[in-house]
């Protein structure tokens, strides 16, 4: 099993509701004001990004000393939905977190120190809130996505399927979850819930991605046909072009599969996949030779993949070069045994969600591998869950 990080941002904003106290609390003491601002309306128009009305509120809020709670949160909303997490979070730390704003500045609190990179704290405060408010479902999405990227991925998935039942009607919750599913190569789950993503997307949701990502699953699991039509359905890409060709060619299609590889290699596909897929292609058509000049050109761009030494340990083999093929399938084994020790840790790691150790050892496998972006998800994930620790440890 190989963890492949496919970024969890694509996590939807949606505007919160203070609770029922909190308005009463805000409206009595703006009581003796000639004109009085609803506090849920004012928050409600900074995270919708209604900029121009919240501005025009607060140079009247800002000469009520009652109100610079409410300024201070309205000011952080204003800066994290204009994209500037970091700046938003001075005037969200002066607003007082035990006074009657405390869970809504949690949240968007929360919600900024994941956007920084400040994991371990992100989830640190948002899991407080949720465990205060747990019927709350942004504070609840945004602690999911702090853990997704700490690599605690079943707190993820625990958060996630609460979601789906606060939110049932909402795709993004199971849209996730067949990321993370698809991720960890349990393609059955994955599928299940992209078709309740799909079922329940709206005008705005990532339709092609969670369509083109249901095909890849359904080509896992050799249902070539559906993988095939759900493919043909989406934009011409690289990746769709690669599942093309693997539904093709497991199909029978000779010709198309062909085209659809020369397609994507005309797009400049150097991917592990679509060469396994072309070698296979062409051993296919009795062209071992070809085959084996294209897995070797392949190792160039991916030089730690296991898959590709063990498909050219065997075409060797074939060819009647048993010398090569031992050393080609014991390069395999040094790097089937180090993707195995990256599973091992990737299950402490979910087990271990404050364990910056674990993290750290993950960042230098992923190294080992070739994977330098993955190496440095988990060397960011490794700080945040020491600095989290820190904070859940302290009396």
């Amino acid at each position: 099993m190989q963890v492949i990080k496919r970024g969890f941002n694509a996590v939807a904003r949606a505007a919160i509701t203070p609770p029922a106290f909190l308005l009463l609390v805000l409206l009595t003491s703006c009581q003796q004001r000639e004109s009085r601002t609803d506090p849920q309306s004012l928050i409600e128009a900074a995270d919708n990004g209604r900029f121009a009305a919240v501005n025009e509120q607060l140079k009247t809020l800002r000469e009520d000393p009652n109100s610079k709670q409410l300024v201070l949160l309205a000011e952080g909303i204003v800066l994290l939905r204009s994209g500037n997490a970091g700046a938003a979070l001075s005037p969200l730390a002066k607003v007082d977190q035990e006074g009657p704003l405390r869970h809504t500045v949690m949240r968007f609190a929360g919600e900024a120190l994941n956007q920084c990179g400040r994991l371990g704290e992100a989830a640190a405060i948002l899991s407080v809130l949720v465990q205060e408010q747990p019927e709350q479902p942004e504070g609840r999405r945004w602690l999911a996505a702090s853990w997704y990227d700490l690599g605690a991925f079943d707190a993820a998935i625990e958060h996630l399927d609460v979601l789906t039942r606060l939110q049932p009607d909402d795709y993004r919750p199971h849209h996730l979850l067949a990321i993370m599913y698809s991720d960890f190569e349990q393609h059955n789950e994955a599928i299940n819930h992209l078709d309740q993503a799909l079922k329940l997307s709206t005008s705005s949701a990532p339709v092609s991605d969670m369509k083109l990502l249901l095909a890849e699953n359904l080509a896992s699991e050799r249902q070539y046909e559906r993988a095939l039509r759900l493919a043909l359905e989406c934009p011409e890409t690289e990746n769709q072009l690669a599942i093309r060709a693997e539904c093709l060619l497991a199909t029978g299609n000779i010709g198309a599969a062909a085209e659809a590889i020369r397609l994507a290699r005309d797009r400049g596909d150097k991917s592990v996949s679509l060469c396994l897929i072309e070698s296979a292609l062409l051993e296919q058509q009795g062209q071992a030779d070809a085959a084996l000049q294209l897995l070797q050109d392949g190792l160039q761009y991916a030089p730690a993949s296991a898959e590709l030494y063990y498909r050219k340990g065997l075409i060797e083999k074939q060819l009647g070069d048993d010398a090569a093929s031992a050393l080609t399938l014991k390069q395999w084994e040094h790097y089937r045994d180090l993707s195995a020790q990256l599973t091992q840790l990737n299950l402490k790691a979910i087990e271990e969600p404050w364990n910056a150790e674990v993290r750290e050892q993950l960042a230098d496998v992923c190294q080992q591998l070739e994977k330098p972006q993955l190496a440095e998800m988990w060397r960011q994930a490794a700080a945040a869950a020491a600095k989290g620790g820190q904070i859940k440890t302290q009396p």
